[in-house]
Parts: structure tokens; sequence; C-alpha cells
């Protein structure tokens, strides 16, 4: 997502990204530009709103990607995360299992990593990041986004 409406740029985001799947082969890492989950496609996602809205919203913001982004980068495959937490994300997720299929995209949702019986988050790290306890934050961040975080605080 491009929108930098999170405690990180969108450029630091995308380098963690790149450099979280940098052993694969076969996976190509793109900006998501202005109509893959955005403020102009998809507005609650954002303001995590749970409204009549929302399903709009998210088959909008899905069928753009189906019948316009998809095709033109040969995208086969949306891989997403499991989300038990977030209702919007949540049915986001379940909206794309529902439509992408139809249009040549199989949807790979991989189960949340768990610390104990608490779900791996965003959330959880950057409320980490916020208390500085590196400690905690290192059990929930992969090898390669620690070694950006820590490199960006030096």
């Amino acid at each position: 997502v491009e929108e930098d409406k999170s405690l990180f740029t969108f450029e630091e985001r995308f380098a963690m990204v790149c450099a979280g799947v940098s052993d694969l082969a076969n996976v190509m890492v793109v900006p998501s530009g202005a109509f893959i989950l955005s403020q102009q496609t998809f507005p609650q996602y954002f303001m995590k709103i749970v409204d009549e809205e929302l399903v709009n919203s998210t088959e909008y913001d899905i069928r753009i990607f189906a019948e316009q982004i998809a095709p033109k980068l040969n995208i086969s495959y949306r891989f997403v995360g499991e989300e038990p937490e977030d209702q919007v994300t949540s049915a986001y997720n379940e909206a794309m299992k529902r439509i992408l299929p139809s249009n040549g995209v199989k949807v790979v949702e991989t189960p949340r990593k768990r610390i104990g019986e608490q779900c791996v988050s965003e959330s959880r790290a950057r409320k980490c990041l916020e208390e500085n306890d590196l400690e905690r934050l290192r059990d929930l961040i992969p090898d390669s986004t620690r070694e950006i975080l820590f490199f960006r605080e030096e």
C-alpha cells in the first residue's frame, strides 16, 4: 500500500517487503499505485469503518485488481495473511476468496504467526516500537525487517 498512513513511509515498508522476499526467485514486489487498497477505492480500510458500504468498497477495490491489474502483471496468486482480529481486513480477505478465483487468481491465506495465544500483528509491533521494547519486538518481526529497523535507529 503506497499511502503513507503508517508509522513507516511507503519507501521504508517497500524496502522491508523486498528484503523479506529477496530469497524467493518467482516473487515480484510492485508498488500498489493509486488503485490497490487506496483511499480512493477503499477509504474504510484506512478508517477501519465497518458499515453498509464496506462490502461495496471491498468488492470495488478487488474487482479493479482482478480485472485491470492482475492481468497486466500476470498475477495468478494473491497471498494474504489470516486476519482474526481486524474486521475490515477480514472482510477484504473473504471478498478476495469469493471474487478472485473466478478471475483466474488463486487466493492463498497463510495462518497468522502466534506467540503463545496472541497473534503477531503490526499493532503489537508498533506498540513495542513506541515503548522502545526492542526485546519483545525481536520476536514479532522477521530478521530482514529487524535489520532495517535497527539500522534505521543507528
